[in-house]
């Protein structure tokens, strides 16, 4: 009992804070090309001007593929951060893909054209697509059981705080009519990797992933560094045969198609339809549009919306962060799917007001911040916990993979398809405004479907046991169904 209450030791404090940086840099990223989108001096370098209204503006086509296009540069980098992780460990993972952030960073922050711009943050998103196909799962490998979802929760902590700082940033700059306006906060991005890179080799490498690979002297010291300086030899050595133990139950399943065995295709099922329906309620309109949507109601400063959306977005993830580990994951998902649907579901009903009516634009606004709180609470940060914690270890990497593939095009359909749906520039768009909510707010409503009779409770259970959970599952399912045979057998012989 003594070792459960014992603090975190200051080494893996330091290993939690350095992957929590790496993530803040992914925020700061993402943030940064969506807030500078609607800056003026953006706009007039990298848009065109319409003669017919007389000002500056960024075609529709050009907007679309400006935002969705980095869906593709993150599934290459998810399956390369995948590969060099599995391959050479999570440390040289971060350590590259660092180094490339640098160089794609500069090409970003010295861009002058559109197909410059465009090029340019597709290649940046490798970096984010290695950092998510990296971080949640060390994080998870490195946390005590009891501390597992709290600590997976700040990967997505990180992301929104660094949003929030460049947000910030990006709300003051916004003022110059210069290019320091959008290439201040851009070239902010160059300045994690390079932290990160030189201090990625000071924290130790994942247990877990030396021991799926039989290096069980580095496994036993990498143990001992995460552990308090005056934790007893004895209590290490126990831990250490526990985890070895179970990790060697399974060294044997490493192929693909192992994905879809008894064991293990209800844990690939549930990642990956999580990583759907993560995208599918419309967060990538939310965080990729949410600055220009406001900026088109004309109703209240869309930097100041967004800062604040930032802000509530991290309240709720220190909310998940505090009870994730108490109430446990399930709850948190069903509360998330109902707050979502409501949000939705009401910002449609008032995108069906008229056009000038500046309430129904301010509630329009107030429900944009709702959703965000509320998928913040459960579906931002609990489906990464759920990725890194549910698949079989030596399968996580191949899981991901897949889960993520279908995250990233859900994530490019999203926002590929709003800008045709949300105004009416020419004949061929809708023109949804609000009304964008039925949509998304069905699919939130279908969320709390799944996650209701789909999603398993892993509260305070090691990675090891979840998977003994799922075999005895499915050997409980295999005696059910020949028994069910013998029967049917018996009854066709009398």
């Amino acid at each position: 009992m003594a070792s459960e209450k014992r603090a975190l030791s200051p080494t893996l404090l330091f290993s939690l804070g350095l992957l929590a940086l790496s993530a803040f840099n992914y925020g700061l990223s993402d943030q940064a090309f969506s807030s500078c989108q609607a800056m003026d001096s953006f706009i007039h370098t990298f848009g065109k001007y319409e003669a017919s209204e007389g000002k500056w503006a960024i075609p529709a086509l050009d907007s679309s593929l400006y935002n969705s296009l980095k869906a593709g540069g993150q599934i290459i980098g998810v399956f390369i951060g995948s590969w060099v992780s599995n391959r050479w460990g999570r440390r040289m993972c971060i350590f590259s893909m660092s180094i490339y952030a640098l160089g794609s960073a500069s090409v970003v922050v010295s861009s002058t054209t559109q197909a410059q711009l465009q090029t340019a943050r597709t290649l940046h998103y490798i970096y984010l697509g290695m950092q998510l196909a990296v971080i949640p799962t060390f994080l998870t490998e490195l946390a005590p059981a009891k501390n597992r979802g709290g600590m997976g929760v700040i990967y997505w902590l990180s992301i929104k705080a660094g949003g929030l700082f460049i947000t910030g940033i990006a709300r003051k700059t916004k003022y110059f009519t210069s290019n320091a306006a959008w290439r201040i906060p851009f070239g902010l991005i160059l300045v994690i990797p390079f932290v990160v890179a030189c201090l990625v080799w000071f924290i130790p490498e994942s247990a877990r992933w030396y021991l799926l690979r039989d290096r069980q002297d580095d496994a036993l010291k990498s143990l001992t560094r995460l552990k308090p300086k005056h934790t007893p030899e004895e209590v290490i050595q126990e831990e250490y045969i526990v985890l070895s133990g179970k990790v060697a139950e399974q060294l044997q399943k490493r192929s693909f198609r192992d994905l879809f065995t008894p064991q293990n295709r209800k844990r690939t099922f549930v990642v990956t339809v999580s990583n759907f329906f993560q995208q599918a309620t419309g967060q990538a309109f939310a965080s990729q549009y949410g600055t220009v949507f406001v900026k088109e109601l004309n109703s209240v400063n869309p930097f100041s919306v967004t800062l604040g959306t930032n802000a509530v977005d991290i309240g709720a993830i220190i909310i998940a962060a505090s009870l994730i580990d108490v109430v446990g994951r399930r709850i948190l998902f069903h509360t998330s799917s109902i707050l979502q649907t409501a949000a939705l579901m009401t910002m449609g009903g008032l995108g069906t007001a008229d056009s000038s009516n500046t309430h129904a634009k301010e509630g329009i606004v107030a429900m944009l911040l709702l959703f965000s709180f509320s998928w913040s609470l459960g579906w931002a940060p609990l489906v990464y916990v759920l990725g890194a914690e549910l698949p079989s270890s030596p399968l996580r990497e191949m899981t991901l993979q897949i889960a993520y593939t279908v995250k990233l095009i859900t994530e490019f359909t999203v926002t590929f398809t709003y800008p045709y749906m949300e105004t009416a520039d020419t004949p061929h768009h809708v023109d949804l405004g609000g009304k964008l909510g039925f949509i998304y707010g069905s699919l939130s409503a279908l969320a709390f479907v799944f996650s209701w009779f789909c999603i398993p409770e892993t509260n305070r259970m090691e990675i090891e046991d979840i998977d003994r959970e799922f075999d005895l599952d499915a050997k409980f399912k295999d005696i059910e169904e020949q028994k069910e045979e013998h029967t049917t057998v018996t009854e066709l012989r009398n």
